[in-house]
């Protein structure tokens, strides 16, 4: 007598077939019979494509944003200059063309004894080969103590004693263009939101400092190896005296 839970083998002619074949083949018609909903679901090449280029899209504004911090803070105005198209319109309160413009912010930051600027938050609206950009920029400016300054290439300086650094936040508000797959800033303002003083501190007063303002900066050097103490106290020394084209 068969138990009441036992299934008696399939059978067919010439012999059995085995429960778990007949599993696959049910599990293969199934997913056969389910592809086409699911290729519908899946995105088209094109779509795939767009999206991609969305990303390669941003990230070029992204990086080139990074390069114009990058150039103010080495005061490589080179490389500042190649984050804007030649036709390019800035106001920061004043206008300015784009060569005019990082003339005058470079004669400006190298008024400080020490400057850095950093991109926080961005938002990017793409409509086809231009975009509208706000990109949150926060910045630290030290005061320099010209006085201790000799003539020369220009360099970080000392920071005078008792005196306030300048923090501050705004935005840069911008449109940029694509021309021949190259995203750059065509028109910028800015917009300052807040400021904040505190204690200035002389940094390198007390400690060695690598920092240049020029393409002697670590940054450029390729490729980068590891540098020796006697290789970072001859950097440090070299910084011990500061320079500006003016006293």
């Amino acid at each position: 007598m068969t138990p009441v839970h036992s299934h008696p083998p399939l059978r067919v002619a010439g012999g059995r077939v085995r429960r778990s074949a007949v599993r696959r083949a049910v599990m293969t018609i199934l997913a056969v019979m389910a592809a086409p909903a699911l290729f519908a679901q899946a995105p088209t090449l094109a779509t795939l494509q767009a999206q991609v280029e969305r990303l390669s899209d941003r990230q070029a504004i992204a990086d080139t944003l990074q390069r114009y911090i990058r150039g103010i803070d080495r005061h490589d105005k080179d490389l500042a200059r190649s984050a804007f198209w030649p036709d390019a319109q800035i106001n920061m309160g004043t206008p300015y063309g784009r060569d005019e413009y990082v003339d005058h912010e470079e004669a400006e930051l190298a008024r400080y004894a020490s400057h850095q600027h950093h991109i926080t938050g961005q938002t990017v609206d793409l409509q086809g080969n231009t975009a509208h950009v706000e990109s949150y920029v926060f910045f630290f400016a030290l005061p320099r103590d010209a006085k201790k300054d000799q003539v020369g290439p220009l360099t970080p300086g000392r920071v005078p004693a008792n005196t306030k650094t300048r923090l501050g936040s705004g935005r840069y508000i911008e449109r940029w263009e694509k021309r021949n797959g190259e995203w750059k800033i065509l028109v910028r303002a800015y917009v300052h939101d807040l400021s904040v003083d505190a204690d200035a501190v002389d940094y390198c007063d007390t400690r060695p400092c690598l920092t240049r303002w020029d393409r002697e900066d670590l940054s450029y050097v390729r490729p980068l190896m590891p540098l020796t103490a006697e290789q970072r106290r001859a950097r440090a020394e070299a910084n011990q005296k500061t320079r500006s084209p003016a006293r």
